[in-house]
């Protein structure tokens, strides 16, 4: 009786060793499922997975914005100003600001956009290039940085782009008998050297009355 006693009383201990061992055992299999769902050691999971980054619109070499109009490379302005214009429709009509950093220094420069209407169906954008330097802005703008646009073709006409480095493209021909008569077009790249923009290459182009086409 004693024995039996005493073998019911070892079962019972082992059993109940048995059962703790395997509730340890649980609690560190959840105990690591708990650990993981949380990322300790920085695994992306799920939405916390970092996300590509595409590149700014002004950094893509399009022809044309989403509304058809031809994309100058500039993006969204930094700031706005529209001024009132003359009894004929002619003046100043808009001024935009951009920033970037064109020379790669660490400071945002400037590009400034003015439109400037002729009260007819031509108008012009002038482009002015200020560098950010210790002692104030400085305009580094080549001769020249300006549209000649009408409602038929334009003569002249600038594109910016910024990746992989800054590079501004002037497509332009001379006028000849009217404003839609098609002439030879020269192609212009102007890069940033020593803080100071220069013109690196030229090239002639096709003969056209819209020089947007050739971009």
């Amino acid at each position: 009786m004693n024995n039996n006693s005493h073998q019911s009383e070892r079962g019972g201990i082992a059993f109940n060793i048995t059962l703790i061992m395997l509730l340890i055992v649980i609690g560190i299999l959840a105990y690591m499922l708990i650990a993981e769902r949380q990322n300790p050691t920085g695994r992306n999971i799920g939405n916390n997975a970092p996300q590509i980054q595409t590149p700014p619109k002004h950094a893509q070499n399009v022809r044309e914005s989403d509304n058809g109009v031809f994309n100058d490379g500039l993006g969204h302005a930094t700031a706005s100003t529209e001024y009132p214009l003359d009894d004929v429709g002619a003046g100043l009509a808009r001024r935009d600001m951009f920033r970037y950093d064109i020379n790669n220094d660490g400071r945002m420069d400037r590009i400034t956009r003015s439109r400037t209407e002729t009260g007819t169906s031509h108008f012009s954008y002038e482009y002015k290039i200020e560098l950010n330097t210790e002692n104030g802005f400085v305009d580094i703008t080549p001769p020249g940085f300006n549209t000649v646009e009408g409602a038929e073709c334009s003569l002249q006409k600038i594109r910016f782009t910024f990746e992989p480095t800054f590079q501004a493209i002037k497509i332009s021909r001379p006028w000849q008998e009217t404003w839609i008569t098609p002439t030879p077009a020269t192609r212009d790249v102007y890069d940033i050297k020593n803080n100071m923009i220069e013109l690196i290459d030229s090239r002639p182009m096709p003969t056209v009355c819209d020089v947007a086409e050739l971009f």
